[in-house]
């Protein structure tokens, strides 16, 4: 009863409190409207400020995923990739470890140094996630594991065309111990797909992404008010980003666009197929998502062409 009366307090004074403000900024159209219907909220004084990434979210050049990949150490922190390419590909490029990641190689041409990506690099594919109910990992696994069993039946009636996938998943939380047995076993059983964990400090992690070639976001908005900033940071690194649905996630994710937008693990697991089918040769739709994600409005920008003259009352010329 106690907490029943504190809500309803805090929600008529939200109420009145809303109707006297001189400006109110929401995160989405969506939000706009609930303000509107809830809280009667209307008028010019009413902005939407998406947010945006800032600047540090970029493509990684290839120096930088080579100095990268090469710190982060993957096959050797990480056993189960260890000579996990040469074993699926049956072929070993003649260089030692500190010349080559499992992306990029060294080679000295006129007696320069070159950094390139290497022949046999894997599909990155990274997602980030709290290892919440909210972020329902187990979508993600049963994706890889229909899309492990498609690339095997692809490759029965024709040569592969398909990469080797390494699944990168970032972040820490409750869930993260319950899964971590289940990707070991997984690494196991699947020859083509790898999954592992990592934890970044925050300068490596707009670097990793930067590399990636397929951004996965499972995050689920419990008001469908908001919008992953996770699929933010991917896209001001130029990454495409299959997206789980979820109210107004069309204002940032547009399904065939910029990206994908699914509803279960089987739908996911399709649309990988499609998307990484031919990769790195042949790369064509994934380009397109690409093209539409450049250019992207920054933070600063947005904020000076949506927010400032209304918090601040100056002008920008």
């Amino acid at each position: 009863i106690i907490l029943t009366s504190i809500r309803t307090i805090a929600k008529s004074y939200e109420r009145i409190l809303a109707a006297m403000a001189d400006a109110h900024l929401t995160v989405t159209h969506a939000m706009d409207v609930w303000l509107g219907e809830h809280f009667n909220v209307h008028g010019a004084n009413v902005r939407v400020l998406y947010d945006k990434p800032p600047m540090l979210f970029r493509p990684t050049t290839i120096d930088e995923e080579h100095e990268l990949f090469q710190r982060l150490d993957l096959e050797g922190e990480n056993e189960q990739l260890h000579g996990w390419l040469d074993r699926v590909d049956g072929m070993h490029e003649e260089q030692t470890p500190s010349e080559q990641t499992l992306f990029t190689k060294c080679s000295l041409h006129n007696s320069e140094q070159i950094i390139q990506p290497r022949q046999n690099r894997p599909a990155l594919l990274v997602s980030s996630t709290s290892w919440t109910p909210d972020e329902d990992f187990s979508v993600l696994l049963e994706a890889l594991e229909k899309l492990h069993s498609l690339i095997m039946n692809a490759s029965k009636s024709t040569p592969s065309s398909f990469p080797n996938i390494l699944v990168v998943v970032t972040g820490k939380g409750p869930q993260k111990e319950y899964f971590l047995p289940l990707l070991h076993k997984f690494n196991e059983q699947h020859q083509y797909i790898k999954i592992i964990t990592l934890w970044l400090e925050a300068s490596d992690y707009p670097k990793l992404l930067g590399c990636a070639t397929l951004g996965v976001c499972l995050h689920t908005s419990t008001s469908g008010l908001d919008l992953p900033m996770k699929v933010l940071d991917m896209f001001g690194c130029q990454v495409p980003v299959c997206a789980i649905g979820f109210d107004c996630l069309d204002e940032l994710v547009k399904d065939g666009v910029n990206g994908r937008v699914f509803c279960d693990g089987e739908e996911l697991s399709r649309q990988l197929f499609d998307l990484l089918k031919g990769y790195p040769l042949e790369d064509v739709e994934m380009e397109r998502y690409r093209q539409n994600i450049r250019g992207m409005t920054r933070w600063r920008e947005n904020w000076d062409e949506c927010a400032r003259h209304l918090i601040v009352g100056d002008k920008l010329d």
